[in-house]
């Protein structure tokens, strides 16, 4: 196992003349591990620390989730929230999902009230009627009088309008249902974005707290060189800085961390704002093997392109918006034509008196009413409607283009990033080896502070910009899935 150190090198006449130095560098190498957690190794990002539990809580003890799955924490019933189970839990319990499904519940109301027009109105009226005796009253005597009566209208004919306005309804409730979907689309790339913000933050912290342990243990030495009369106090201030600076980017990291764990947790509908004790983040997977192995099946050409464009949930409520449209055009060319219904109407009337006998009525008729002149307004209502189309029509046409272009800087992107996460690794790797070479000529006298710090930046620098492209291809591949509508149901 590499050490973040390989102890000081000293010649054979620096032991003679300091007999004392050997022995107390040799004691602050064996005790480093004990008093360091997790110093053992700098950890690359996307690895394993040699103490999970040590990991989990940084310099300044607040608590960070780990990314690493341990026997322990699997026998305690931790749960490993990964990215598809984020997006499931998100799609279950998020609020906008429900408000989007009662939206779909009053368009599919609305149906069943355009499909009422197809009935009969029927009604039922009663009432009393009082006559007080006075001087110049027709009859002699107060009189009531009851009415009841129950009437029925049935529409025969109104110019298609029925026909085309329960087809609307139609269209409005797919469109509901699309926007439903399109909402879910959304509601997945959130919670992509945050989850990998979240674990990228995870990563920083790892990468902090490697840079702290190995400036720390550089400190000790600087220190104990210096005590001994082989060191400055310089080196030993450099060191010192370098914690703190690594401390503050732990401490940044750490806040970018609760910021992404509260804004996940929202995503996913808990109420407090907080995931619960025992889900802990799964490790960001920097292998692109490991992301994706059917990566090639998904490049599409112009033909697959439209067709995945034109299922997606936002253009198909585009286009049902579209449709819609021609049968708003219909519903107000139904005003040029006359409105035909049959109506019927069976009532009785009746006294309290024995003067009043009860009398019977029944009326059967058809009406036809047309509106001759309506000031302009049933032509001004055609063009508004055919206007509407026109927008509808160039809406639909620009969402086509923009999503077929998005489409495919999608597939530039993945190229693009698995390009750059193949050459971060092999970058990283070589400033690893750049970063022990530099230490071990350093602890032999061969090479400067103004190096090693400069190797040790070159790799901390590194290792964040491997965490970075990993989160970048995984985030590309996401993406394409947001394009093309299929991350709507993750699995």
């Amino acid at each position: 196992m590499r050490g973040v150190f390989s102890g000081s090198s000293l010649t054979k006449g620096d032991k003679m003349k300091h007999p004392y130095t050997a022995i107390i560098i040799f004691l602050t190498i064996a005790m480093t591990p004990a008093i360091v957690p997790g110093s053992a190794r700098v950890a690359l990002a996307g690895q394993d620390l040699l103490n999970p539990e040590a990991e989990n809580r940084s310099e300044t003890g607040s608590e960070t989730p780990s990314p690493s799955s341990t026997t322990k924490d699997r026998k305690a019933g931790a749960s490993w929230l990964t990215l598809t189970r984020a997006k499931q839990i998100a799609l279950e319990n998020n609020p906008t999902l429900a408000a989007a499904m009662e939206r779909v519940n009053q368009a599919r109301e609305a149906v069943n009230q355009a499909k009422a027009d197809y009935l009969p109105t029927i009604s039922v009226s009663a009432g009393m009627d009082y006559t007080e005796k006075t001087e110049n009253a027709a009859a002699g005597f107060e009189e009531k009088r009851y009415t009841n009566q129950v009437s029925a209208t049935q529409i025969l004919f109104n110019g298609f309008y029925r026909k085309y306005s329960t087809l609307s309804a139609k269209y409005r409730e797919k469109m509901s249902l699309a926007a439903q979907d399109d909402a879910k689309r959304l509601l997945s790339w959130s919670v992509t974005q945050t989850f990998l913000n979240t674990q990228l933050a995870i990563e920083n912290i790892k990468i902090a707290q490697a840079d702290m342990a190995f400036n720390r243990e550089q400190e000790r030495e600087a220190v104990a060189k210096e005590r001994s009369g082989t060191g400055s106090y310089s080196d030993v201030l450099n060191f010192k800085t370098k914690v703190n600076s690594a401390n503050f980017s732990l401490l940044s990291a750490q806040q970018d961390l609760n910021e992404a764990t509260h804004g996940l947790a929202a995503l996913l509908g808990y109420k407090d704002g907080c995931l619960p004790d025992k889900m802990t983040i799964s490790r960001l997977t920097p292998n692109m093997q490991e992301v994706n192995p059917d990566l090639e099946t998904r490049l599409v050409d112009d033909l697959k392109t439209a067709a995945l464009v034109a299922e997606r949930p936002d253009i198909k409520e585009a286009s049902l918006a579209v449709q819609n449209a021609q049968t708003n055009i219909q519903m107000a060319k139904s005003s040029y034509f006359p409105t035909i219904s049959l109506d019927g109407a069976y009532g009785t009337t009746s006294g309290e008196t024995f003067h009043d006998g009860e009398s019977m009525g029944v009326s059967l008729g058809v009406r036809v009413s047309f509106d001759i002149f309506s000031g302009g307004a049933k032509k001004a209502k055609l063009r508004q409607t055919l206007a509407e189309k026109r927008e509808k029509e160039s809406d639909l046409s620009d969402a086509k283009n923009t999503a077929v272009s998005n489409i495919k800087i999608s597939i530039q992107n993945i190229a693009t990033a698995r390009q750059q996460l193949a050459l971060q690794t092999e970058n990283t790797r070589l400033m690893e080896i750049t970063r022990d070479l530099v230490q071990q000529e350093f602890n032999a006298g061969q090479a400067s502070l103004v190096r090693l710090n400069e190797a040790q930046t070159d790799l901390v620098a590194a290792q964040g910009n491997l965490s970075s492209a990993g989160v970048a291809l995984i985030l590309a591949l996401e993406e394409f899935d947001y394009y093309i509508g299929k991350n709507i149901n993750p699995a």
